[in-house]
């Protein structure tokens, strides 16, 4: 691919952009090796050996639109894998095609494995990813946003943990993984990590290490789309994206994706989902700056599911719909309970010390009761 400087961005102007690089520590609890030699697994403490054996290949669909800042990160993310045998497919949804040719060549330089597609007008996110998947023949595939990174081991690891597991479990055909909240500001060519924390730290759900329940997964989505590879025979059998949703089509695709295979939840945090709260425009996220469009078309995809399963009846799906709602709303409320008896027991950490302990041992009181019905 040829080099093209756009007009907007100069020489200096490419000098001065900086991207934060979140440091290891904070990809994992624990740490995670490099060479992938030995793998621990948390679920059991069994240890996973990479063997020699070829790890499948895999597809890397990149959508982008009007975000070179933020794309410059995202191309960084996959260039610095560990794991090398991927492809990748950039796909320019109407933003200026100069300055996406232009980063992409300043960061993968006459690289076979890129491929850079322009949408002169935008098609919308789901046809984004259909377009680019359509370019790929990989046994898997990813969707990397580009406001979002992983973790330099986050190919390796995965596809060593969906190898080892489809051995023992065959219909697994896809696998996800526990990401960070990364909050930031983008300043210019400048973004600023304002704090990171675990994504929906506040779930109760067992959700996190194992074989992926489809229950929760009907009523809300459980993971964005940065934590996920999934079999592309798989993804192409069920129909890819639905190209007639504006919002929420991640959580409508793996919905489908669920409902046909399995997905393995790998605990480790190896993704990281990018959130700028204050932006607007080109640089917010779709999920805060569309709030009101994902409520309605959350109720949308949850009517269109009992309607389709079922013989088209959906009594059995409607019951387990219903039975989830009112487990959510219980955990809420739970969740808020446990949340303010935190904050009562800080209010209080200045008392003397025999008004703590009666607190403290109710809040336990609380936490094992809330396990109790969820394991009910």
């Amino acid at each position: 691919m040829a080099s093209i400087m756009p007009a907007e961005m100069t020489t200096s102007d490419a000098r001065k952009e900086k991207t934060e690089t979140l440091p290891l520590s904070i990809i994992s609890r624990k740490p995670i090796s490099r060479r992938l030699v030995v793998q621990q697994d948390s679920s059991n403490g069994e240890q996973v050996v990479a063997t020699p054996s070829r790890l499948p290949t895999v597809g890397i669909v990149m959508r982008t639109k009007d975000r070179a800042v933020l794309l410059r990160r995202a191309l960084e993310s996959v260039r610095d894998q560990t794991h090398a045998d991927w492809k990748l497919v950039v796909v320019n949804d109407g933003s200026a095609p100069e300055q996406v040719d232009w980063l992409v060549d300043r960061m993968f330089a006459h690289d076979p494995r890129v491929l850079v597609i322009h949408h002169a007008s935008s098609r919308g996110m789901e046809a984004a990813s259909n377009a680019g998947l359509a370019q790929l023949d990989t046994d898997y595939a990813a969707i990397h946003d580009d406001d979002d990174s992983w973790a330099p081991e986050f190919l390796a690891t995965m596809l060593t943990t969906l190898q080892h597991r489809q051995r023992e479990f065959p219909s697994i055909r896809g696998i996800a993984c526990r990401a960070n909240r990364v909050h930031e500001t983008v300043i210019g060519n400048e973004i600023i990590i304002e704090r990171v924390e675990p994504h929906n730290s506040w779930d109760f759900d067992n959700i996190y290490n194992g074989i992926l329940s489809i229950q929760p997964m009907i009523l809300r989505n459980l993971f964005p789309s940065i934590c996920f590879i999934f079999d592309l025979s798989v993804a192409r059998n069920i129909g890819l994206f639905d190209e007639s949703l504006p919002v929420l089509g991640d959580w409508d695709f793996n919905t489908r994706f669920l409902m046909h295979s399995d997905i393995w939840m790998c605990p480790e945090f190896l993704s990281f989902h990018h959130h700028r709260s204050s932006a607007t425009g080109s640089l917010g996220n779709n999920v805060l700056y569309g709030a009101q469009k994902h409520r309605l078309y959350n109720q949308l995809l949850r009517n269109k599911i009992i309607r389709t399963t079922n013989n088209h009846s959906g009594t059995d799906i409607a019951n387990l719909i219903m039975s989830m709602e009112i487990y959510e709303t219980l955990k809420l409320e739970f969740g808020h309970l446990i949340w303010k008896s935190y904050q009562i027991d800080n209010s209080i950490n200045a008392l003397k010390r025999p008004h703590r302990k009666p607190l403290r041992s109710l809040t336990r009181r609380i936490e094992s009761l809330f396990k109790r019905i969820v394991q009910a």
